[in-house]
């Protein structure tokens, strides 16, 4: 009996963590760790159904040892292992189930004095939902994801609740994309700058010449020059996506916005024809008119970009209403992009133009962001390659 209620509580424990780490990395975005936490959970179901379907079997317990104390005991080791904090609410009255929660809230299994905040949410959050809650003391309050779970013993319900530290998630996201954004502006100024620094020694050297090669000279200062141009716009660029103020938001009518952009494009690229289509659109749109036209912008370029050497080149920028949100599609008939470049073409700095800055693609999705939306690549084969913009609205 003692060794299916441990059974039980750490299924139910398991689970509830588990639940908690798929929405909180669905919420965030770390879709690896919501895969990764989605197979544990299954996993851990599978094994509560094949338990469930098997007679257990009967181990005898050490000498001397009580069982149900010895399986107290395992359980007991079993959850303090868990760097989430875990709490039970019981007829009314909470308990730190484990270490990390007993650290949390600074008490020991039993809470007296339990905040509200974690009360409430544990009582108004039904299995398989998340909350968000603040929890701490003084200065050093922190944000969790609360994910709960019943478990029923002996005729009584106690609700367990898993708390997924949602500041320190963050902070390792940031801290990752920190040192991936060092690692490429240190890579770009350290190409931009070894070709300047050769060409300038080289000018220096030919300057020592009796008779300096004046022609030769020149050739060299002109290309560090330019060199010194491409870092210039390189830093710009960076400038740029550092720096994007909040939306404005303004109600869009959405036939003129396109039109507007359409006429734009010709100018810009009379060869290629660019097709609009908003039968299906939306007649306005909520957003700031300025960073929507700089991402559309952004992701037209790219793909006018891509079919400098296509014959019939065309795009089609359709727009398209849903419930809840405004879709706008962009596709092109264009080479296609490389599987191994599809996961790197947003991030900044990529890029496989000779003279791209590999800004425009971030940028655009940064500005779709602020909005609430997002900017995915729908599908990329020869002969199309398809962008998703998404608004809210």
């Amino acid at each position: 009996m003692g060794s299916e209620r441990a059974r039980r509580i750490v299924h139910a424990l398991t689970l509830c963590i588990a639940g908690g780490a798929v929405a909180l990395a669905a919420i965030r975005g770390l879709y690896a760790t919501g895969l990764l936490a989605a197979l544990i959970a299954i996993w851990v179901a599978a094994l509560g159904l094949v338990d469930r379907s098997l007679p257990a079997p009967v181990l005898a317990p050490p000498p001397g040892a009580v069982p149900d104390e010895e399986e107290r005991r395992r359980l007991i080791a079993y959850l303090d292992l868990s760097p989430a904090p875990l709490v039970a609410l019981d007829d009314n009255r909470l308990s730190a189930v484990n270490r990390a929660a007993r650290v949390l809230l600074g008490v020991g299994d039993l809470v007296p004095d339990p905040p509200a905040t974690l009360l409430a949410a544990l009582s108004d959050t039904r299995p398989g939902r998340t909350a968000t809650i603040d929890l701490g003391k003084g200065g050093d309050i922190r944000s969790f994801a609360l994910t709960t779970g019943d478990l029923a013993l002996s005729g009584r319900r106690t609700r367990i609740g898993a708390l997924i530290d949602i500041d320190a998630e963050l902070k390792a996201a940031e801290a990752a994309a920190l040192r991936e954004l060092v690692q490429v502006l240190s890579h770009e100024t350290v190409n931009a700058l070894t070709p300047i620094v050769s060409l300038a020694d080289t000018a220096v050297t030919m300057l020592d010449d009796p008779v300096p090669p004046l022609p030769q000279i020149r050739e060299a200062i002109e290309t560090v020059a330019r060199r010194a141009a491409s870092l210039h716009r390189f830093g710009e660029s960076y400038r740029s996506l550092a720096r994007l103020p909040p939306p404005a938001p303004q109600r869009i009518a959405v036939l003129q916005f396109a039109s507007d952009l359409a006429k734009l494009f010709a100018t810009r690229w009379p060869a290629i024809a660019l097709t609009v289509e908003t039968q299906n659109a939306p007649a306005y749109l909520i957003a700031d008119p300025d960073q929507l036209t700089a991402a559309l912008w952004a992701i037209l370029q790219n793909a006018a970009e891509a079919l400098h050497e296509t014959r019939n080149a065309r795009i089609v920028l359709d727009v398209t209403a849903h419930v809840g949100r405004t879709v706008i599609t962009i596709v092109d008939n264009g080479p296609g992009i490389s599987s191994t470049d599809e996961t790197d073409i947003f991030r900044p700095f990529f890029t496989t133009k000779s003279q791209g800055t590999g800004i425009g693609l971030s940028l655009a999705r940064q500005i779709l962001r602020g909005h609430s939306g997002d900017l995915t690549l729908a599908s990329s084969s020869p002969g199309k390659t398809a962008f998703e913009a998404t608004i809210p609205g």
